[in-house]
């Protein structure tokens, strides 16, 4: 589950960022709380993601079989 999380919020972050960028400013719904905040709230966002789905992976590796 924190797999699916994880890739979400870096699909949010990441895409976000780039139709910020690209479309003068329109952004995605769950996102535009960080407009004040572009680019570095979009990039954190992105990196908790990364944390999640790297730790949920991790996790489910270490489980015996």
């Amino acid at each position: 589950m924190r797999e699916v999380i994880g890739i979400i919020l870096i699909v949010q972050g990441i895409g976000s960022l780039v139709i910020t960028k690209a479309f003068n400013g329109q952004e995605w719904f769950l996102m535009r709380w960080a407009t004040p905040y572009s680019p570095w709230a979009h990039i954190a966002v992105a990196a908790v993601g990364l944390f999640l789905a790297s730790a949920g992976a991790a996790a489910r590796r270490r489980k015996p079989a």
